[in-house]
């Protein structure tokens, strides 16, 4: 049994490393080591305490880049171990298996392993940059291996161990599986994770023995200690900072993390395996095509039984009709072609339908109250409601760029034949519900005279599903986005200027014609793709 897992955990992870998102995150996972720990004159940081930077020993240099690799990965990676179980439905790789003796929760397991080799990987590439930069940077020569590597084991490990067991229920779990998935854990992502820093919930980062060794080092060198603040997140800050020499935490401080670390890995293979109260093995009687963005299959048990040998609708088979009176699942057999020369707007239509395709009434319902609360929001025409108003229609923005659950692209193809006019319009398609979202505060902003604050608003609008499409023709797939935007979504709301595409830093926001153009020119690079893979088929 043990054997079996091990061996589907290793393929299964040799597979996922070869994959695009792999890569970016592999790479991001190393630029935010070289952030956390800059050689130059970067003023960013990731660990920040108060006006003090502490020297690069291996102590520090491994809990800052630690720390970030864990706030980055519980997030970013979590984009990336998702959405394998799926994977396996669609391949034919899920019925081999069926056909094994493993079980479903040795199936499960091994796909926990696999996403621990995952986060595992990117780990071991972190701790060597950070080994790199303490060199690198001189502060300190010697080199202890035990200080450098702690932290890493001690905090980093266990959080991800927990999102890797998360990720496998989120694969299980009906409703899960798709966008409103990645916006469900956007938030446990903000209020377990960046709230761990507030000292009040769960200890998931260790800060509480980190800070506490820090201010006993700052209170035997002579230093106040009463008004000395932690944080951990990327900012920049362009002061001078004083320096603290911190070795970091040693092996006799490690007891309060290591009893957080054992419970958080307890508590993540129980996570993984209940993930076993839906999984069937993928039964494929039970199968249905998938309504979610993640392109998960029904024969975890999700849905009605479907006869895949039966009549097929048009506009996708029996998930459209099995959606229920309450879904948007449309039937794209209502389109007729529009002229040649245009985009049409029955295409337009049709690319519309894919998108709200399985959403259900409620969402729609949770989407006109986000317009609602814009249009009466108590602190006048700002954008306090916008940005959260924009993580509603992550679902919609995930399924574009690729046709992993769009129904009978038939229809489509007959209905807008060029590859270009398609690509349009579902970039039209993406951008409707952006605009609708963003409408009720550009006109509050143009009405109180702000007028570069609404075409900010109205450029962002423009940015979002021109990411979505680039991110989804370039991985044929939606995790990328739903991990890139996410990020760029966090560092506008903690108002890093350069990544403030809505402009809710007011002047200090780039200009709204730029936000348009990277939109412009983001869209323009889907197409060309789209084009171009069109042309060598």
């Amino acid at each position: 049994m043990v054997t079996r897992i091990g061996a589907l955990a290793l393929a299964d992870f040799r597979e996922r490393r070869r994959r695009p998102g792999y890569l970016v995150v592999l790479l991001g996972t190393l630029a935010l080591g070289l952030l956390a720990a800059p050689v130059g004159d970067s003023r960013w940081e990731v660990f920040q305490v108060t006006d003090l930077h502490g020297r690069y020993t291996s102590g520090y240099v491994g809990t800052v880049t630690a720390l970030g690799g864990a706030v980055w990965l519980s997030l970013a990676g979590f984009g990336i171990a998702r959405g394998t179980i799926g994977r396996d439905e669609q391949s034919g790789v899920g019925r081999l298996l069926a056909a094994t003796p493993l079980s479903r929760v040795g199936y499960l397991a091994g796909k926990f392993v696999s996403n621990l080799l995952l986060f595992g990987s990117m780990l071991l590439a972190l701790a060597g940059t950070a080994l790199a930069v303490q060199l690198i940077k001189g502060d300190s020569d010697r080199v202890d291996a035990v200080r450098l590597l702690l932290p890493y084991v001690l905090v980093t490990l266990p959080l991800l161990a927990a999102v890797a067991g998360c990720a496998v229920l989120f694969d299980t779990v009906p409703g899960l599986r798709g966008g409103l998935g990645a916006a469900v854990w956007f938030v446990v992502w903000l209020v377990l994770v960046l709230g761990a820093q507030a000292g009040g919930g769960p200890d998931l980062l260790g800060m509480r023995r980190i800070t506490a060794s820090i201010r006993e080092v700052l209170a035997a060198g002579g230093r106040p200690v009463d008004g000395v603040e932690f944080g951990v997140g990327l900012t920049a800050d362009n002061r001078v900072l004083g320096t603290f020499d911190w070795p970091g935490l040693g092996p006799g401080e490690a007891f309060g993390p290591a009893a957080t670390g054992v419970l958080l890995v307890g508590a993540a293979v129980g996570i993984a395996l209940i993930g076993a109260l839906w999984f069937r093995r993928f039964d494929g009687s039970r199968a249905h095509p998938a309504a979610g963005a993640g392109g998960a299959i029904g024969a975890f048990g999700a849905g009605r039984a479907t006869d895949p040998t039966g009549p097929a609708d048009p506009a996708g088979g029996a998930a459209a009709s099995s959606a229920g009176p309450s879904s948007f699942a449309l039937d794209l057999t209502r389109l007729t072609a529009p002229r040649q020369g245009r985009i049409g707007f029955d295409a337009l239509l049709g690319e519309l339908r894919i998108l709200v395709r399985g959403q259900r009434l409620w969402w729609a319902g949770v989407a006109v109250l986000a317009m609602a609360a814009a249009a009466v929001a108590p602190d006048g025409p700002s954008h306090a409601v916008l940005p959260f108003a924009m993580l509603w229609p992550v679902p919609l923005w995930s399924r574009m760029g690729h046709r992993a659950d769009g129904g009978s692209i038939d229809q489509l193809l007959g209905a807008c034949p060029s590859p270009l006019r398609r690509g349009l319009a579902g970039l039209l398609a993406g951008i409707l519900p952006a605009l609708a979202m963003a409408a009720v505060p550009a006109l509050r902003l143009a009405g109180a005279g702000q007028v570069r604050a609404a075409a900010g608003a109205l450029a962002g609008a423009l940015l979002i599903p021109a990411l979505a499409l680039l991110c989804g023709s370039l991985t044929r797939g939606p995790r990328m986005f739903q991990t890139v935007y996410p990020l760029l979504w966090y560092g506008m709301v903690n108002h890093v200027s350069g990544l403030d595409f809505l402009g809710v830093s007011g002047d200090r926001a780039p200009a709204p014609l730029a936000v348009a153009g990277v939109a412009a020119a983001l869209a323009a690079a889907a197409l060309a793709l789209d084009a171009i893979r069109h042309a060598t088929r």
